[in-house]
């Protein structure tokens, strides 16, 4: 059974916890999700934890009760007992990861230049199929999966941090780094030139394919 299948039978399951219990049960998940567990192993856990859970409910125990207090402790314990991934399961983190990223802002920049391309047509002016793509789309690219992929390896690990300090300095950091760096290159005409031309439907249809790709790598994790 994969991941999207367990996970659906353990929000089923979930259902039967109390809002408390669903609060801490999502901390435990999202914290799992930060270690070297696959997705299909963090839903088999999770649906184990469940069953202990439930079965301390129906004998008049809470969760804390069935599991200890010290839920961080709990999932450390868990993650030291398990095995890690694979490197070809690694990889695939990689690839799914860069494929939806990518797409997205390769989406976004399509739809940003149809909009210039419409407004240029209704000022009678020819509609441009050629995306230019400069050395900066490309390094803003590679630095905003890099840094969102840090970011929510940040956010996970932080997932018992009840005021999450360390989660907002880094985010806070992170943003407005990325920010300078670019309004500086941007200023100074750093990485300005065309790198290459791409036409709009062409780039559409990549965008469309590098999702599907991402969706299918998610969809055949086992």
């Amino acid at each position: 059974m994969n991941a999207d299948k367990l996970r659906k039978i353990n929000n089923s399951l979930e259902e039967q916890l109390s809002e408390s219990e669903k609060k801490d049960m999502t901390n435990i998940v999202v914290y799992l999700k930060s270690s070297h567990l696959s997705e299909r192993d963090v839903e088999l856990v999770r649906q184990d934890i469940l069953g202990i859970i439930l079965s301390a409910k129906e004998r008049g125990e809470d969760m804390k009760q069935a599991i200890g207090g010290d839920y961080k402790q709990f999932c450390d314990d868990i993650i030291a007992a398990s095995k890690p991934k694979s490197t070809a399961e690694k990889m695939k983190d990689i690839c799914t990861t860069v494929l939806l990223s990518a797409s997205s802002l390769l989406f976004i920049k399509l739809i940003f230049f149809t909009i210039d391309g419409v407004m240029a047509v209704l000022n009678d002016e020819a509609f441009n199929w050629n995306v230019p793509v400069s050395y900066l789309d490309i390094f803003f690219m590679a630095v905003a999966i890099a840094a969102s992929w840090g970011i929510v390896a940040v956010i996970l690990k932080d997932a018992f941090d009840e005021n999450r300090r360390r989660t907002n300095i880094i985010f806070g950091v992170t943003f407005f780094s990325i920010i300078v760096v670019f309004c500086l290159m941007y200023v100074f005409h750093v990485g300005s030139g065309v790198l290459f031309k791409l036409n709009l439907v062409i780039g559409y249809i990549l965008a469309a394919l590098m999702y599907v790709a991402g969706k299918i790598l998610v969809k055949n994790e086992k």
